[in-house]
C-alpha cells in the first residue's frame, strides 16, 4: 500500500506544492503590505494662528501700575471665525478685544491689562482663553508671565465681586496700605464707574509707620437682573501711583426673582 501511494501520479506534485507553499505564503503577504492604503482625512486646522502664546516680561519695576501684553493672529482659513469669549484667570486681568468677526487673511490683534497693586509679590504665571468659532467651537489659552518686586503699596482686595439677589445696601470694605516710612501718601478723591454702587472715604489709621486708608464701597438697594461691571478709582497725591483702579462686578437678581421683589408689599412697621 505504502509502494502504490509513493508511485501515484499525484505524490510528486502535491509534494511540490507542500515544499512551496511557504515562499507563496510569504510572496503574497509582501505584495498585499505594499498597497497603497488611502489616507483618512484630518480634521480641520484651527483657523486662528497666533504670533505668540506667551508673554513674559520678566520683573517689572515697582513703580508700574500696568502691565500689558499684546497678541497678534491671523484668519489663516477660507471661513469667517467669530470670537465669543474671553476668560481670564484673575479678577486682575482686563481682557480688551473690540472686534469679534475676522474674515479670511484677515488680522487682529488682542490686548491683555494687568493692576499690579493688588497683586503679591514673586513669579506670576497668567492666562486667558481666546474661545473661537470657525467650522466649530474653539479654544486657545494664551499666557503672560512676570515677576512682582516687593510691593510697598497695596491694595485689597484686588477685586470686588458682589451678589445682590434681594433688596437691601450692602457695604464693602477697602483697604490702601502704604508700608514706605519716608512718604505722606494720601487717597485725594474716590469714585465708583457703575450707578449701581459708591464709594466713600473711610478713616486713615497711621501706626509704626503704616499707613492704611479705609474705604467703603456701597451698592445700592435694588439691582437690576444681570452682571454690572464697574472699576473703583481711587486718586491719590503721589506721583508713582497717581491712581489705583480695583475691579468690581455686581451680580443682580435673575428675572424672576426680581419681578418677585417688585411686587412683594413692604412689611408694616
Amino acid at each position: 500500500m505504502r509502494y502504490r501511494l509513493l508511485n501515484s501520479r499525484w505524490t510528486r506534485p502535491v509534494l511540490l506544492f507542500l515544499a512551496t507553499l511557504p515562499l507563496i505564503t510569504a510572496s503574497y503577504a509582501h505584495l498585499a503590505g505594499s498597497r497603497e492604503q488611502k489616507s483618512k482625512a484630518g480634521e480641520p486646522r484651527p483657523a486662528l494662528a497666533f504670533e505668540t502664546y506667551l508673554v513674559d516680561t520678566g520683573t517689572v519695576k515697582e513703580t508700574t501700575r500696568t502691565v500689558g501684553a499684546r497678541f497678534r493672529f491671523k484668519n489663516l482659513s477660507k471661513h469667517t471665525v467669530t470670537v465669543k469669549k474671553l476668560i481670564p484667570s484673575c479678577g486682575c486681568l482686563n481682557p480688551q478685544l473690540e472686534k469679534k468677526v475676522y474674515l479670511p487673511n484677515e488680522v487682529g490683534e488682542f490686548q491683555l491689562k494687568m493692576a499690579t497693586a493688588g497683586e503679591s509679590p514673586g513669579q506670576k504665571e497668567y492666562f486667558v482663553d481666546f474661545n473661537y468659532e470657525d467650522t466649530q467651537e474653539r479654544s486657545t489659552r494664551l499666557t503672560l508671565k512676570l515677576e512682582l518686586p516687593i510691593r510697598r503699596l497695596i491694595v485689597k482686595p484686588k477685586a470686588l465681586v458682589v451678589y445682590q439677589f434681594t433688596p437691601g445696601r450692602t457695604t464693602h470694605p477697602v483697604t490702601v496700605s502704604d508700608y514706605r516710612t519716608e512718604t505722606d501718601f494720601k487717597v485725594i478723591s474716590v469714585e465708583s464707574t457703575t450707578k449701581y454702587a459708591k464709594v466713600e472715604l473711610g478713616n486713615l489709621e497711621i501706626k509704626n509707620g503704616l499707613r492704611q486708608q479705609k474705604l467703603d464701597v456701597i451698592v445700592e438697594d435694588t439691582i437690576p437682573p444681570g452682571k454690572h461691571n464697574g472699576l473703583i478709582v481711587i486718586k491719590t497725591n503721589d506721583a508713582d501711583f497717581p491712581e489705583l483702579f480695583v475691579p468690581i462686578i455686581i451680580q443682580g437678581p435673575d428675572r424672576k426673582t426680581a419681578q418677585r421683589n417688585k411686587t412683594v408689599s413692604p412689611k408694616a412697621n
